[in-house]
């Protein structure tokens, strides 16, 4: 195999498109401004994007910009939590969580939120749908629970179901919570 060493490689004008008719192969980085490529593209270590990845098209509204995930530490205002366990996923301004949790038993009869979450929801009344709670009830029956994120804040309060969205009492109740809101962070 031969080898050529270059330092800058140009058309014979100095404008105009660089063509390669056969694959390139090994390691390094390839830079530039407007780079072009078609085929497939295989990388084996980290692809970084920092301007976002077009799909579908090259406007705002078809870039995404934005995937993280990772842990946080829902904390409750009336004592702590046992066995918790609380993650999320964020693609672009879409907030997925999932916890467990088991509550105090100091929670009775009061306003029962939980606050820590990984961000806060966006400022807008439909920005808190999508949120299911499962539990297991020590003292409500079969009620539905409904866990309503507060605009503009990263923290949520359970209520009851139904149209007077009466506190809930979760005194040592174990919570199962998870769904999406949105964030405009």
């Amino acid at each position: 195999m031969s080898e050529i060493k270059v330092d800058t490689l140009s058309t014979v004008s100095g404008s105009g498109n660089l063509t390669v008719s056969n694959n390139i192969v090994g390691s390094g980085t390839i830079s530039g401004t407007n780079l072009t490529a078609s085929g497939t593209l295989t990388s084996t270590g980290l692809i970084t994007a920092s301007a976002g990845v077009a799909i579908g098209g090259t406007g705002a509204v078809n870039t995404l910009d934005d995937y993280e995930e990772g842990t946080f530490t829902p904390v409750s205002g009336v004592g702590s939590l046992s066995g918790v366990s609380a993650f999320y996923t964020k693609i672009g301004n879409v907030v997925r969580i999932g916890m467990k949790f088991s509550m105090p038993s100091s929670s009775s009869g009061t306003s029962t939120s939980i606050s820590g979450l990984p961000f806060p929801c966006f400022n807008d009344n439909a920005a808190r749908a999508g949120i299911v709670v499962s539990w297991n009830s020590n003292n409500q029956g079969n009620a539905g629970l409904d866990f309503l994120i507060n605009e503009n804040t990263s923290y949520g309060t359970f209520y009851l179901d139904g149209s007077s969205r009466t506190y809930a009492n979760l005194s040592s109740d174990t919570i199962y919570l998870g769904g999406t809101y949105i964030t405009n962070t």
